[in-house]
C-alpha cells in the first residue's frame, strides 16, 4: 500500500467518527450523504450568523446584552435606527 492509499479521503474520518459514535446505526449512500450536507449546511449558517452578529453589534445597529446564566439576547439599537435603515437602503439596491 502507497501513501496515496494510507491517507483517507477527507470526509472519510467524519463518517468514520459518526459510525464509531453510533455503532448501531444503519444509512444509505443517499442518507450519509444527507445528514453530511446537513451538518454542513448547519455549521456553515452558524458562522455566518455569528459573523454577521459581531459585526452588527460592532458597528453599533444591534445591542447585546448578557446576563449570568442565559445565552446573549440581541436588539436594535434604537438610536442608530434611521442609520440602519439608511444601510438597508444601499445595500438592497439592485
Amino acid at each position: 500500500m502507497d501513501d496515496g492509499d494510507t491517507i483517507p479521503p477527507r470526509r472519510a474520518t467524519d463518517i468514520l467518527d459518526h459510525y464509531l459514535a453510533n455503532p448501531h446505526v444503519t444509512d444509505t449512500f443517499e442518507g450519509i450523504a444527507g445528514w453530511r450536507l446537513m451538518e454542513e449546511l448547519v455549521q456553515l449558517r452558524v458562522e455566518e450568523t455569528e459573523t454577521a452578529l459581531r459585526w452588527l453589534v460592532t458597528n453599533g445597529y444591534l445591542e447585546k446584552s448578557t446576563g449570568a446564566a442565559a445565552p446573549p439576547l440581541y436588539r436594535l439599537n434604537a438610536t442608530k435606527r434611521s442609520e440602519a435603515e439608511q444601510l438597508m437602503r444601499v445595500l438592497k439596491k439592485p
